[in-house]
């Protein structure tokens, strides 16, 4: 081959532009020696060739992105590589890709190859804001010669700053755009004023193309992870409830109570789990039953629904109704966990409270058939001595302990509201109750007995109980008709509350138990001192009580008193003159001892009515 020299000066010229080398004017114009139309075509031929070799240099540029494209399948990686092309093919002080949020409006960069400042890879562009949100809008490539003198888009202080850090002047950005949505910004920067040229806003759209491609299957690639994962998900809690759906019915069909089902229940939410039923805790922690105390407005709308229902704040995160009865309300109470329930969970604790409802349902069948035992024992103990008999042997059979001490519990009422004194006595104790024309009658352990006083939902709903104690049940039953006397007399007498039937026993037998028969023998014997003593006191009453306490000794009952011998001499007088020859006569003086002794209690226990 020929040395260089060795060739003309055009040929030279020639094998130069082949070669790549671009001429200028000053070369081209040694070379034409004053032609002007050689120094023209000289001049066109190597911009020509220079576009064709920086063409070329850009479509292996677009193929290896291409490959890259195929062959990785880190997003994050494809970004910067395709900045970084950018960069170098665009001859760009700065490339950098911005990620658009349509929930927001706002762009933020997520690769980014030659900037200065630290702040430039957390950068935010606020929602129309710059010549980034100029080209969401727009969906077009623009540009800016120089951002420093840019005046017919809106500014902000934060971006100027990070730009003015980093010294760029000029800008082109490319929009990502995908089926008409746009997903980014593609960004080639200057840190001199420059215009830049259309070549150079085609190159940068056609990388702006392979990103959109890359976010583009990046989105669909995580959709459908997240699809897969949710299918994944899904199955596992449907596979979760039905597992735990078997194991409740197991437990319901092997007859385990509704704890049983509240613990397992409570296991799978990994959270307390309560019920109540009609307002009584049946299981779970306490805490969580107090709770739920207040939710009666939920409990209600839960009921009436018959869905569960979430509550926002507090210890209970939701309530379901257990429908065992419309005269039996019941509730699953869940407390709130870590995290908020799941829709699945949720409806697995509405279709828990169903089998829920059926072991209540067992549970109340059997306290019913239970009751009707009970009730029909009660109601033998009543009865004839030889269904007196029959009772208690079947009651040993049942495993009560007939020889222990029983009391006689007798409840006068009125027909309508016996039902609510059974439900009460069921509350209070374990007992054989049963209704009588004229009330309910339990007998009742003795170690039992104490819990129907004062406070309870016995005492709530009946205004007397007459209580009396007996070695065991046969004599319980034995003196049922005693009692029962003693009761009709305390109830006629006007006496409320509990009252143990001892106090009234002797009345009760002298009187047949007849109430009025026993006031009107009252009112007959000791009015006229009554009415001395008057509403204010009762001194001539205390004298005759503290008189039949000593025996009638005028000493011994001064000295009771705390009075003279002469002032209860003057208080005899006056009583003779009230009452006649009734102190002096022992027959008398037995009718108003009975009287006083009858009074004394009445006023003992509080009732001062006549």
């Amino acid at each position: 081959m020929q040395d260089r020299e060795a060739l003309s000066p055009i040929t030279a010229a020639l094998r130069a532009i082949a070669d790549g080398t671009q001429l200028d004017a000053a070369a081209v114009a040694s070379v034409a020696a004053g032609e002007a139309e050689v120094e023209d075509a000289l001049l066109d031929l190597s911009a020509q060739a220079a576009s064709l070799r920086r063409r070329g240099a850009e479509l292996r540029a677009l193929v290896s992105s291409t490959r890259e494209l195929l062959g990785t399948h880190d997003t994050v990686v494809l970004l910067q590589r395709i900045v970084e092309r950018a960069h170098e093919l665009l001859d760009a002080d700065v490339a950098y890709l911005s990620v658009y949020e349509p929930a927001t409006d706002e762009l933020y960069v997520r690769a980014q190859t030659g900037t200065i400042s630290p702040r430039f890879a957390g950068m935010v562009v606020p929602a129309g804001v710059g010549l980034a949100s100029h080209i969401v809008r727009t969906r077009r490539p623009q540009s800016v010669d120089d951002y420093r003198e840019m005046t017919g888009l809106p500014h902000d202080s934060t971006i100027d700053q990070i730009v003015s850090e980093d010294q760029l002047r000029a800008l082109v950005g490319a929009p990502l755009v995908v089926d008409g949505q746009v997903l980014g910004v593609l960004f080639a920067a200057s840190r001199t004023p420059h215009s830049f040229r259309a070549e150079e806003i085609a190159l940068l759209s056609a990388f702006a193309g392979h990103a959109a491609l890359v976010l583009h299957v990046a989105r669909l690639l995580a959709a459908a992870t997240e699809a897969s994962a949710e299918a994944t998900w899904r199955q596992q809690q449907a596979e979760w409830a039905a597992g735990l759906h078997a194991e409740l019915t197991e437990l319901v069909v092997r007859g385990h109570p509704a704890a049983d089902i509240v613990a397992a229940l409570a296991g799978a939410l990994g959270r307390d789990v309560a019920m109540i039923a009609q307002g009584e805790a049946i299981a779970g922690p306490p805490s969580l039953v107090d709770a739920a105390v207040p939710l009666k407005d939920a409990a209600a709308d839960a009921a009436v629904s018959g869905r569960g229902v979430v509550l926002d704040g507090g210890a209970v995160e939701m309530i379901a109704p257990v429908p065992a009865g419309a005269d039996r309300p019941a509730l699953l109470v869940v407390g709130r966990g870590a995290a908020p329930m799941t829709d699945v969970e949720q409806r697995t604790v509405e279709r828990s409270a169903l089998t829920a409802a059926l072991v209540l349902l067992r549970r109340d069948a059997v306290d019913d058939a239970e009751e009707r035992v009970r009730g029909e024992l009660a109601a033998d103990l009543l009865e004839t001595e030889s269904s007196r008999r029959s009772a208690l042997r079947r009651a040993a059979a049942r495993g009560l302990p007939i020889d222990a001490p029983w009391c006689t519990v007798v409840v006068p009422s009125a027909v309508g509201d016996r039902g609510r004194i059974v439900s009460a006595l069921r509350a209070v104790a374990d007992r054989l109750v049963t209704k009588i024309p004229d009330g309910v009658v339990a007998f009742v352990p003795e170690a039992e007995s104490a819990s129907m006083g004062r406070g309870t939902a016995l005492a709530e709903v009946a205004p007397l109980v007459v209580v009396r104690g007996h070695r065991n049940l046969a004599e319980a039953s034995g003196q049922a008709r005693h009692t029962r006397r003693t009761a009709e007399l305390a109830r006629g007498l006007g006496i409320s509350g509990v009252l143990d039937a001892k106090l009234l026993a002797p009345y009760a037998l002298l009187t047949d138990g007849d109430p009025r028969a026993l006031l009107e023998f009252v009112e007959a014997t000791l009015a006229p001192v009554i009415a001395w003593d008057g509403p204010g006191g009762s001194t001539l009453f205390d004298t005759l009580v503290a008189l039949q306490d000593e025996h009638w000794g005028a000493s011994a009952t001064a000295r009771k008193l705390h009075i003279h011998l002469n002032t209860l001499k003057q208080r005899l007088a006056r009583l003779r003159a009230l009452l006649g020859m009734v102190v002096d006569d022992p027959e008398a003086r037995f009718r108003l001892e009975l009287a006083v002794r009858v009074e004394r209690a009445r006023r003992l226990l509080g009732y001062t009515e006549r």
